[in-house]
């Protein structure tokens, strides 16, 4: 596996960020695609899951979808042709791939799928990501780019990006619910104690179980800096030290 240009480090870092600072399912999906965008330029990037028990697709495209809804309708309706999902049924793999690696370009650009599914908007070259979500539900974060192969490292920056996608998905309650605006962010739930936005997104951070020194790479800040910072949360939460705000802030999110 190709390693990743450090200079994507922080864009990843931020990705990671946002995602876990979302609202709502909604909002998640949004922050994926929002950090997903910078970190990999596409002429499109979408995120649709399926949930194959009850049969329902999410589909959220960056920017604005471009598929007409009878794409879309083929895709759910022919997956066996995409060759993406007959790839990963057959061998199992769950790491990022090109079009190029999973089959023949010219010969997929010939199929029915393609035809139905891609020929109009001009794509030709294709990254994806699968992820199995649950037992029923299963997600691809996909790429797709009219001119410019995408590039082995690419694929490391997805692979990288894919358990910490997981684990916040699993954070929000139900992925086909609406939107709901009103509810507050954890970030802003913890800047009402008291905190400044700084403050907070340490503290966040904190309840995610990361220690200093990570804290610090994920916010691209000093080590002293970000104990000089957790100092302030200690002393502005009345508590005795680190351990003791973290459960604090916990209990105040409702994870503890």
């Amino acid at each position: 596996m190709p390693s990743i240009d450090p200079r994507a480090w922080r864009p990843l870092f931020d990705a990671v960020y946002e995602i876990n600072l979302a609202r709502d399912h909604a909002d998640f999906t949004t922050a994926v695609l929002n950090g997903m965008s910078r970190l990999i330029p596409a002429d499109v990037c979408h995120l649709h899951v399926i949930d194959r028990a009850a049969g329902r697709i999410l589909h959220q495209s960056l920017p604005a979808n471009p598929f007409r809804p009878e794409e879309i309708a083929y895709y759910v309706s022919h997956p066996e042709e995409n060759a993406f999902v007959a790839y990963y049924d057959r061998t199992g793999d769950k790491h990022a791939r090109r079009l190029c690696d999973v089959t023949d370009p010219v010969q997929y650009r010939r199929s029915e799928f393609y035809r139905h599914c891609l020929q109009r908007l001009g794509f030709r070259h294709t990254l994806v990501l699968p992820l199995a979500l649950d037992e029923h539900t299963v997600a691809g974060l996909a790429f797709d780019r009219r001119r410019g192969e995408f590039t082995p490292r690419h694929c490391a920056l997805l692979d990288a990006f894919a358990p910490h996608l997981l684990l916040a998905w699993r954070r929000y309650e139900n992925p086909w619910q609406e939107k709901s605006p009103s509810t507050p962010s954890p970030r802003d739930r913890l800047r009402a104690l008291g905190l400044t936005p700084r403050e907070s997104d340490i503290l966040f951070w904190m309840t995610e179980g990361k220690q200093n020194p990570e804290i610090a790479a994920i916010l691209g800040r000093s080590l002293q800096t970000i104990q000089e910072h957790v100092a302030n949360i200690v002393r502005k939460l009345g508590q005795e030290n680190r351990h003791a705000a973290t459960v604090f802030a916990l209990r105040r999110l409702g994870r503890a």
